[in-house]
């Protein structure tokens, strides 16, 4: 009997070491997206500073972008270096992830309401204003929240087009 039971005792070790395991926190749990902001560990990421509460790690940068349209104003946030999510204030109708190697995109257009459409050549996503919704850029998902989209120009002019965009994205694996 006694064998049979440290068998059984292993393999309900071994279950409950693999269920900690799968339920620590790592740095896609540590990360998430909601419908109002991106928290870290459950706190709100201020964007209007450099760094974020409970991550030593973690430093956002701040910046500018001078175009035609106006003044963009974008949020990186890195850990240990690595792009981990941008927050962005955009004159104009396009998602763009400046990150270090590449700067993927996506356009934005209203259908009705608050329900958009993002895309570029290859996919189309809908979404809704204060969803987060993943989507695939370049091979690598996203969470996207738009938290406020207004076109300035009218939709049969050419892309891109002014518009007041402000959005979250987080890197998701």
């Amino acid at each position: 009997m006694k064998p049979m039971l440290s068998t059984k005792f292993i393999i309900l070790s071994s279950f409950f070491s693999l269920l900690i395991a799968c339920s620590d926190t790592n740095n896609a749990r540590e990360w998430l997206l909601k419908n109002d902001n991106l928290y870290y560990k459950n706190t709100a990421v201020d964007w209007r500073i450099e760094s974020v509460k409970d991550c030593n790690t973690c430093v956002i940068s701040q910046d500018v972008v001078y175009q035609p349209e106006g003044i963009s104003r974008y949020n990186t946030l890195m850990q240990s270096k690595n792009w981990v999510a941008v927050h962005e204030l955009s004159k104009i109708n396009v998602i763009r992830l400046k990150m270090p190697d590449q700067t993927p995109y996506l356009y934005v257009e209203r259908v009705k309401g608050q329900i958009l459409k993002l895309f570029d050549q290859h996919q189309n996503y809908s979404i809704k204003i204060g969803e987060v919704t993943a989507v695939n850029i370049n091979n690598q998902r996203f969470s996207i929240l738009i938290k406020k989209f207004e076109e300035v120009d009218k939709q049969s002019d050419a892309l891109p087009r002014r518009a007041l965009l402000e959005f979250i994205a987080l890197k998701i694996d």
